[in-house]
């Protein structure tokens, strides 16, 4: 049987068509054990915020057992942002498990983004056992934290010379990405979103009763200008006449640290609450804040997962904290157009060069291994350490490591 060609035991592989959305969306609910309960005018908005030809979809007969979907977006990456190629909706029918149709799924849509010219793609794994085996690193870390706000004083406080307000739809919908890009320009991971994406997050789509958010907003200012916004959910519980509230963080983004210090405070402080709870970055200022650090306990998992398409637009498209030279054996039996040797080197003002080259290797790894250091989330060492890396000339792995500055990923919550 050949894993390449149009069938695979009877699957046809091909973007879903039009007339096929609401099966498309049923599918697609399926395999995350949903039912698609449509209201009024959502396949209209769908329409526009999935269009069907970047699928690639598995179908038995007319029904669509497999789905995958792709959406163009711009990543910030160490030294700029790169084009992006997200990857979503990712399922197989339960009855079509084990078949190989996910691997020809992905080995499609990789290729559809190679040759639309994507130095990288990325997803957020709903399983993380998967898509290792398909080239994608964890490249990216956050962890659910919950602060205990009893007693959740701050040793020290940055200078706040503004204060924090609440603020309707209509504010946010003008300040939200005014803050967002502003963030964005000086942090790592931080997708930049489209006009659709905020009339997502706002609720734009004018579905009556569908996708109701019922948050509240508020906004840090100095003078006029906004700095920083947070959105938030309260759940209520009470036991005996006694307030014991959540407050569930939707999204905290702060363009400077007196900004993410008044948030914080506001969240901490409202009354009737016993904890904060937040998808919340690796890397942040709020356990340092925190007098008592033990009133933040916190759960890591992955979050970004990376994979390369084009190695030398990836590795030059991003800078650099030291000078060197390191010449990396990439090995990826997934994509093979991926795999040789590659001649990196970097110049003192942080920007490379990278070419293919016959060269003997200094480093062996994986292509998910190199996805898993891309924006500077982990040590290549400890992926060394793992036996996910073979240095072949002393000391190339601490190079790179210096090469490749950890740095704070933001990426916290699925942007796609």
């Amino acid at each position: 049987m050949n894993p390449h060609s149009d069938s695979l035991t009877g699957i046809e592989f091909r973007p879903a068509r039009e007339h096929e959305r609401l099966r498309f969306s049923v599918a697609e609910m399926r395999g995350f054990s949903g039912h698609f309960l449509p209201q009024e005018g959502e396949l209209e908005y769908r329409k526009v915020d999935d269009p069907l030809h970047r699928t690639v979809c598995a179908f038995d007969g007319d029904e669509i057992v497999g789905t995958t979907l792709w959406e163009p977006y711009e990543l910030t990456i160490p030294g700029g942002k790169s084009d992006f190629f997200g990857v979503t909706d990712v399922t197989v029918l339960p009855t079509h498990t084990r078949r190989g149709i996910l691997r020809e799924m992905m080995r499609r849509l990789l290729i559809e983004g190679r040759d639309a010219g994507y130095p990288i793609a990325g997803l957020w794994a709903s399983e993380s056992n998967i898509y290792g085996r398909f080239g994608f690193g964890i490249s990216g870390e956050t962890v659910f934290a919950k602060i205990d706000v009893r007693d959740a004083r701050f040793r020290s406080t940055p200078e706040i010379n503004g204060e924090v307000r609440f603020a309707d739809i209509a504010t946010m919908e003008k300040v939200a990405p005014v803050v967002w890009n502003r963030t964005a320009e000086k942090t790592i991971g931080m997708m930049l979103r489209t006009e659709a994406d905020w009339n997502w997050i706002y609720d734009r789509r004018r579905i009556p009763g569908f996708g109701k958010r019922k948050a509240f907003c508020v906004v840090y200012r100095e003078d006029t200008e906004p700095l920083g916004y947070a959105t938030y959910r309260i759940e209520h519980k009470m036991e005996a006449m006694h307030s014991d509230n959540t407050v569930r963080v939707i999204e905290l983004i702060a363009s400077t640290t007196a900004a993410e210090a008044a948030l914080w405070r506001f969240l901490l402080d409202i009354d009737l609450a016993g904890e904060v709870v937040h998808h919340h970055p690796r890397k942040s200022n709020l356990l340092w804040l925190l007098a008592d650090p033990r009133k933040l306990s916190f759960e890591p998992y992955d979050s970004l997962w990376i994979r390369i398409l084009d190695p030398i637009k990836a590795l030059t498209g991003r800078t650099y904290s030291a000078a060197g030279e390191v010449v990396i054996k990439i090995e990826d039996e997934f994509c093979p157009w991926t795999q040789g040797n590659y001649a990196l080197r970097v110049g003192s003002n942080g920007k490379a060069t990278c070419e293919v080259t016959d060269q003997s290797p200094d480093v062996t790894l994986p292509v998910a291994s190199l996805g898993a250091i891309y924006m500077g989330a982990h040590y290549l060492a400890d992926l060394q350490r793992a036996g996910r890396v073979t240095e072949h000339k002393s000391g190339s792995v601490a190079q790179i490591d210096t090469m490749f500055p950890i740095s704070g990923v933001h990426n916290f919550v699925p942007e796609f």
